[in-house]
């Protein structure tokens, strides 16, 4: 195995523990049933994990190469059956996000609309889309040009996002992910899709940070869906699965 990049590392060594807590939560018969694996092969493939989850050190600069490549295996491994056992579920996910999103991004857009127009100036392309009968297609074509348009705004509050409040771990992919943000813009690639995705995860972070901060002890004014661990788990899935070989993860 090539020699794993430093931020590879870093989410490596969060992304193992997520990873046994969703088995957990989805419980081993729902993974055996899924996963292609027999019982005694998940089984003893889970108390293994557990087992080396248990003794990992903190500093990925004290884990040997044997060791990343037993991790980089057990991730791969875990991440497909994680996934085959939340494929649906993710798929009615997304579909519910885009949903949900749809109604803001249309008002945006119809916003901008306007006050173009008051200025003097159509934008022919927004015209074209907020004019278009409802349909699947049109609906992501809509949440798209939203996000497309929210790009700049975001950029600059992304830039500044302060990372003083997570662990090491989660600083440095937030801090990897926040220099791709950079160097993308800065290139103007073709495909945005990535690079907004990644501008979107950040901003969120840079919310739920301000909100944690604001809560009082014992108090929490962010969901379980949208906390940390989850968004940093996120920019790692972006950044890194390909190169840990776990491009089925999302």
């Amino acid at each position: 195995m090539t020699t794993l990049s430093e931020g590879a590392r870093h989410y490596v060594l969060i992304l193992l523990p997520r990873l046994l807590k969703d088995v957990e939560r989805i419980g081993l018969p729902e993974i055996i049933r899924t996963s292609g694996f027999s019982e005694q092969e998940v089984t003893t493939l889970y108390f293994r994990f557990v087992s080396i989850a248990r003794v990992l050190p903190a500093d990925p600069e004290r884990i040997t190469t044997e060791i990343w490549e037993h991790l980089v295996y057990c991730v791969q491994v875990m991440t497909g059956m994680v996934n085959a056992a939340s494929l649906d579920d993710l798929i009615a996910a997304r579909e519910r996000a885009v949903r949900k999103y749809l109604p803001h991004a249309r008002k945006s857009l119809e916003d901008e609309f306007e006050e173009l127009r008051h200025e003097g100036t159509v934008d022919f392309r927004l015209a074209g889309l907020l004019r278009q009968e409802e349909s699947p297609e049109h609906s992501r074509d809509l949440c798209m040009e939203a996000i497309r348009r929210e790009r700049e705004e975001r950029f600059e509050s992304v830039r500044a996002l302060d990372t003083r409040a997570l662990d090491a771990h989660q600083a440095f992919i937030v801090e990897s992910a926040k220099a791709f943000v950079i160097r993308e813009m800065a290139s103007a690639p073709d495909d945005f899709d990535i690079l907004d995705l990644v501008i979107r995860l950040l901003d969120l972070l840079r919310m739920v940070l301000i909100l944690e901060a604001r809560s009082k002890p014992g108090e929490s004014l962010v969901s379980s869906d949208v906390s940390v661990e989850r968004i940093v788990l996120g920019l790692g899935n972006v950044l890194y699965k390909h190169e840990l070989g776990l491009e089925a993860a999302g």
